[in-house]
């Protein structure tokens, strides 16, 4: 922290409005980071605290980093390649901003988790308007094909961004001393997960459902096997209801799934990701070129691969998915090992793994809008001291 306290309160600030601008649009989501970022980089340079970047849970990132900047300066495409360089670090500056900012101050945290928390509640009540009447309360319709999208107009990303937003809900319900929501909490969860299910977003589909499996397995023997048995009874009946409702969007999409999966386009996109990667193994063809590299390869291209270690292959060459799997390793490593709640341990392993979960079609590793986010999400994750 800064020893003046306008300063600390404008950083905290910040903190607090960065939610609410994922409901407005990348240039404040943009804007509000970079600043972030910015302060947690003159803070470390302000105090002499450099040594944090090469600490042992974080020297990985770092060296991710310089790998990037190799890459970049050899590329065809030098200026787009810089500008996601240091998108990604100032990423990662973000989420080590947590850390400096927050991890000794409870109150902050959870205060930052409540507002996120009643974001997420206002995006799936207007998902359910939007579902039962055609439109939301703003008045945005449908998208083709029944698909939810909320406040959002016609971008089809409120599953995602609700499941990302999901360590900040499960940290407020299971902090919170207030009878309602202990009463109530499992409840909760099961009214997000569904509203997760309606937008028809498949991949943040099964990875809330991935989400709750891990959970389940992972404190299996801490739950009250009564209530288990009795809230799985409850969640099979709602998916059954929900399955089975006329113009079932859930129906719809699962269908949908096993067509496509006997001619997934998916699977062009990854072998055209293979084949910039043959061709450039050691340094790739820097970052975010695979919308210009690929339609030398093929007439089947999209501007990423749609998986975060394939794109990193083609784009940063084979040591850049290596690395990133290495910071991630590392990272969880030495938070489990300070860690003492056996749940605390289960969100920071099950959210490790989904948000950059490789088996599933994904975003693109460099967009900054998902990404911002991801590393928000796992920021304030990793800056949890104790959770029981």
């Amino acid at each position: 922290m800064f020893h003046n306290k306008r300063i600390n309160l404008f950083i905290y600030l910040l903190f607090l409005f960065l939610p609410i601008t994922f409901l407005i649009g990348s240039f404040f989501v943009n804007l509000i980071s970079l600043l972030l970022s910015t302060i947690t980089l003159i803070w470390l340079i302000y105090n002499k605290k450099f040594k944090i970047l090469i600490e042992k849970q974080y020297i990985f990132f770092s060296i991710f980093f310089i790998v990037f900047l190799i890459s970049s300066g050899l590329s065809n495409y030098k200026i787009i390649s810089f500008e996601n360089s240091f998108s990604y670090y100032f990423n990662f500056l973000l989420f080590l901003s947590f850390s400096i900012f927050f991890l000794e101050n409870e109150k902050k945290i959870f205060l930052l988790s409540k507002i996120v928390f009643f974001i997420v509640i206002f995006l799936c009540i207007d998902l359910w308007i939007q579902n039962f009447l055609g439109f939301d309360v703003f008045g945005h319709p449908k998208q083709q094909a029944g698909r939810l999208t909320a406040i959002f107009k016609d971008e089809q990303i409120p599953g995602s961004i609700i499941f990302k937003f999901m360590p900040f809900v499960i940290f407020f319900l299971y902090k919170n001393n207030n009878i309602f929501f202990n009463n109530y909490k499992n409840l909760i969860l099961i009214f997000i997960y569904f509203s997760i299910l309606i937008t028809g977003e498949r991949a943040s589909s099964i990875l809330a459902t991935l989400l709750i499996i891990f959970l389940v397995c992972f404190n299996f023997k801490n739950i009250n096997k009564k209530k288990l048995i009795s809230f799985s009874i409850l969640f099979l009946m709602i998916f059954f209801i929900s399955f089975n409702m006329k113009n079932s969007i859930i129906k719809e999409r699962f269908y949908y799934t096993i067509q496509q999966s006997q001619n997934n386009i998916y699977f062009d996109l990854y072998n055209n990701s293979l084949k910039i990667f043959n061709k450039n193994i050691i340094k790739g063809t820097g970052l975010q070129t695979y919308r210009m590299e690929c339609p030398k390869n093929s007439n089947n291209c999209s501007t990423h691969p749609h998986n975060f270690l394939l794109e990193l292959l083609s784009d940063g060459g084979i040591f850049s998915p290596i690395l990133f799997l290495l910071s991630l390793i590392s990272l969880l490593y030495y938070k489990i090992k300070n860690t003492k709640s056996n749940f605390l341990k289960s969100l920071i392993i099950s959210f490790t793994i989904l948000f950059f979960f490789p088996l599933i079609p994904t975003g693109s590793f460099f967009t900054s809008f998902h990404m911002t986010l991801t590393w928000f999400s796992l920021g304030f994750l990793y800056s949890i001291k104790k959770f029981s």
